[in-house]
């Protein structure tokens, strides 16, 4: 079974640090909730990342997220509302939003993206 977060996703533009390409359906994301190891390092959890109502976001844009997570989430804190960092190495290139938090106990859910878009999440 995988957890989902359903995210209102905001890419930072190329000039504000941002990504120079779009992110497209399969993006892998690393998500930092504000956790910190030795109140140093980001602890950062790995998802992969397919948009609802489009294939891709360009730098700058917005769109609504299905975020398919790799490893456990931590117990607190994570809520609808919660305000997320989308990390690429060290550095920013997006916020989020977490709508809701679903479960998918879909084999492979991510083998066609087009059905995941769609899927019905509980």
């Amino acid at each position: 079974m995988s957890v989902v977060l359903r995210l209102e996703v905001d890419f930072a533009e190329t000039e504000r640090d941002g990504r120079r390409r779009p992110a497209r359906d399969g993006y892998r994301a690393s998500l930092s909730f504000g956790r910190r190891r030795r109140d140093v390092e980001p602890i950062v959890h790995e998802a992969v990342l397919v948009f609802e109502d489009v294939d891709q976001v360009a730098p700058g844009g917005s769109a609504v997220a299905r975020a398919w997570m790799f490893d456990e989430l931590p117990r607190r804190g994570i809520d609808d509302d919660a305000v997320v960092a989308l990390l690429e190495r060290d550095r920013i290139v997006g916020r989020a939003r977490v709508l809701s938090i679903h479960e998918d106990d879909t084999p492979q859910p991510l083998a066609d993206f087009g059905e995941a878009k769609r899927r019905s999440l509980h």
